[in-house]
């Protein structure tokens, strides 16, 4: 009678270990679980904080296109408008906050004269400026252009060197560069090289350019 109450005790005290393992085992299963859920909330905490300071800090999102971004220089030639919904707003200068002077709907082909970084200068429609380039998708490559960016001197004989709105001769001045002056070329439209100069920004023509 007793051994059999022994064995009864010793099955029990068994059990109660196995029970005590199972439940040590599942709670640190669970512990682990919670560290892990709460390291993935954080790591979403901190990307939200991130992404809220790059928008108080002024950072840009990639415009929204389905262009390709040109790696290349200046690379005139054909192109498409290549937003995704809203037409393509043309600048007076290649700037951002430039004034916006006319816009083209999305799809447009529009013949690109010269780029200069991000920015495309286009004649249309009697209009001409500057669009974002990344909104461009490139068609038809152009002309390479015979002049090259750069530094260069002005070698009027005497008169300053109008700065011209437009690459043509007969365009509107729009400021001046005197005699002897280095002016640096920042990209090539046919004959006509495109510079900021002080307050003023336009074209100069490469024949008084040295």
């Amino acid at each position: 009678m007793f051994k059999d109450k022994n064995n009864v005790v010793l099955a029990i005290s068994v059990a109660l270990i196995v029970l005590a393992a199972i439940i040590a085992i599942v709670s640190t299963v669970v512990e682990k679980n919670r560290i892990n859920d709460n390291s993935t909330k954080q790591e979403v905490i901190s990307t939200t904080e991130q992404t809220k300071n790059n928008s108080n800090n002024g950072t840009t999102l990639p415009p929204q296109t389905t262009a390709p971004v040109i790696q290349d220089g200046n690379t005139p030639g054909k192109y498409t408008v290549a937003t995704q919904n809203d037409p393509l707003g043309v600048r007076l200068s290649p700037k951002s906050d430039a004034e916006r002077i006319y816009e083209f709907a999305k799809g447009s082909e529009i013949n690109v004269l010269c780029t200069y970084n991000e920015w495309a200068f286009v004649e249309a429609d009697g209009v001409s400026g500057w669009v974002n380039l990344n909104y461009l998708q490139l068609k038809e490559k152009g002309e390479t252009p015979k002049h090259s960016s750069g530094k260069y001197t002005i070698g009027t004989q005497d008169d300053p060197l109008g700065i011209r709105v437009k690459p043509h001769s007969d365009a509107q001045r729009n400021g001046e560069v005197p005699k002897g002056q280095e002016v640096e070329v920042l990209t090539v439209c046919g004959d006509w090289g495109y510079v900021e100069y002080g307050e003023y920004s336009g074209w100069l023509s490469f024949q008084y350019l040295k």
